[in-house]
């Protein structure tokens, strides 16, 4: 099993920078868990700010309960504490996501046109490898997922599995995601995602 990946990166003046990534999936399997980017944020940036669905955690087949709108808390807020610890305070539709300091200083990032995100204070493998939530040890980092999508979770534990439409098949898949360092003090997160970046149109 293997993926062919390729990143692009394409910097501007402005400060945006684009990554393009295209994924060639070569596995065996009748779908992924999730495709997407995940980075490291130093701790401070507690702030996570997104204009998607929420307020809650919500998945491409656990969504209709979850509005679009603009939505804001701590990092620390979007944990789900599961009984066993797993994936968890995913939003999805999601046009722009922020992550600032007290300063009001952090990451901006835009879906183009959409994304799946989530971010925690644990790492994907912290989640997997814990049995119980008391065996989870909150990091200093931040750990952002930025997905091009995720399956759905069905209700295998007490129903049916995930539906065929909800499963994220092993295809071939471009996307772009575009970063931009900002100051919520002079600067909006919904103007600047709207801004046209060279030819790197959000839609």
């Amino acid at each position: 099993a293997r993926f062919e990946c390729e990143y692009t990166y394409t910097i501007y003046g402005s400060g945006d920078i684009v990554i393009e990534t295209h994924v060639v999936p070569d596995v065996d399997v009748p779908f992924l868990p999730r495709l997407g980017l995940q980075m490291q944020l130093p701790g401070g940036y507690e702030q996570f700010t997104w204009y998607g669905r929420g307020p809650h955690e919500n998945y491409v087949d656990r969504k209709e309960g979850a509005r679009v709108g603009v939505y804001s808390g701590t990092v620390d807020e979007q944990y789900v504490p599961y009984i066993v610890p797993e994936e968890n305070g995913n939003k999805t539709e999601v046009r722009w996501v922020s992550l600032t300091n007290a300063d009001g200083v952090g990451l901006l990032a835009v879906g183009m046109p959409t994304m799946e995100v989530s971010a925690h204070h644990y790492t994907t493998g912290d989640l997997t490898q814990a049995r119980h939530t008391y065996e989870l040890v909150r990091r200093q980092e931040i750990t952002l997922n930025l997905d091009y999508a995720q399956s759905g979770l069905g209700s295998a534990s007490c129903g049916p599995g995930r539906l065929e439409k909800y499963q994220l098949k092993p295809e071939e898949v471009r996307y772009r995601v575009r970063l931009r360092p900002f100051s919520a003090a002079s600067e909006s997160p919904m103007a600047l995602s709207k801004q046209v970046v060279g030819h790197a149109r959000n839609t």
